[in-house]
């Protein structure tokens, strides 16, 4: 008998470590292995040459990242944001690497029918093959202290702009896919503080963690036609920012552009960069009383640098 019970504690402790070792493992081949061997030529590939991309939230920061990485890569580019002398400067920018660009300028958190008209105008007669949603804004503070037109601007912009867009291009997209072949490609960005309720910015948080829900579901839906990634960061050096970000886990715009695409086609949901899937890790391991006081201070913090800056 008691035998039995030491080889039994011996199956049970020899399937534990299989399974941490193929996480383990699988946690290796995504944020180090897939961005090492990026090179850009798969997508090309995979989406089509000389295909079109449309990007929302285009002029700064992550969206800006991707239209210079996709533009490097050969695709044409749709640019899609409110500024239009942002928006013209990137695309000379752009246009010097010898690829076709258009440029949409439209105030997103207007989610009115007529927000979206010239977006369908500009794909209209265009081959789209990949959509980046890219666009959203923050604010960190008790939910009592954030200003009602902040919690309509929130929802507006990081909750309906994405799933309307996504539901406006998904007929474009399947279409390039029926006429050439080749997969079309949803990249949604949310967030990691959509992964974990995240005191000190819960709205935030709610309104990626509806990213995710929107997004995964549909890799399955059209798992022959469309790949896509829920794209989960953690901080960026972007104007979002506010500067009191802890720097280990702080990377560049063109970092996390590059992470996220060499990701695209090969997983549903990741962190992109090393860091920050090592800091979703680290999070997931700390007891959640003490997670929530550490991330309900650091919120607070970027709370009172975003006042200093007048948000």
């Amino acid at each position: 008998m008691a035998f039995d019970a030491f080889f039994l504690f011996q199956i049970l402790g020899a399937t534990v470590l299989a399974l941490a070792a193929t996480k383990v493992s699988r946690w290796l081949w995504l944020y180090v292995w897939l961005p090492y061997r990026f090179s850009g030529g798969r997508l090309a590939e995979r989406y089509g040459p000389g295909s079109w991309a449309l990007i929302t939230g285009a002029s700064d920061g992550l969206g800006k990242a991707f239209a210079q990485e996709l533009a490097r890569l050969g695709f044409n580019l749709i640019l899609v944001s409110r500024t239009p002398s942002k928006l013209d400067r990137l695309k000379d920018e752009l246009q010097a690497l010898g690829v076709q660009v258009r440029t949409v300028a439209v105030d997103l958190s207007d989610t009115s029918p007529h927000t979206y008209e010239p977006m369908v105008t500009a794909v209209q007669e265009l081959d789209l093959s990949v959509l980046i949603n890219c666009v959203g804004t923050t604010v960190h503070r008790r939910y009592a202290d954030v200003p009602a037109g902040a919690v309509r601007h929130l929802l507006a912009v990081n909750v309906s702009t994405t799933a309307i867009v996504t539901h406006t291009m998904l007929p474009f997209l399947l279409r390039h896919t029926a006429s050439t072949g080749r997969l079309s490609a949803l990249l949604n960005v949310g967030s990691i503080v959509g992964r974990f309720y995240w005191p000190g910015t819960q709205l935030y948080g709610a309104c990626k963690s509806f990213i995710d829900h929107l997004s995964v579901p549909l890799a399955f839906e059209y798992q022959n036609q469309l790949d896509v990634l829920s794209y989960q960061p953690t901080v960026m050096s972007t104007a979002m920012a506010t500067g009191t970000e802890p720097a280990a886990i702080t990377i560049s715009p063109q970092q996390a552009a590059q992470a996220a695409l060499s990701h695209l086609g090969h997983t549903v949901a990741s962190h992109g960069h090393w860091r920050h899937g090592l800091f979703a890790a680290f999070l997931v391991a700390l007891p959640s009383r003490l997670r929530n006081a550490i991330l309900l201070a650091g919120a607070l913090e970027m709370g009172k640098a975003e006042l200093a800056k007048g948000e």
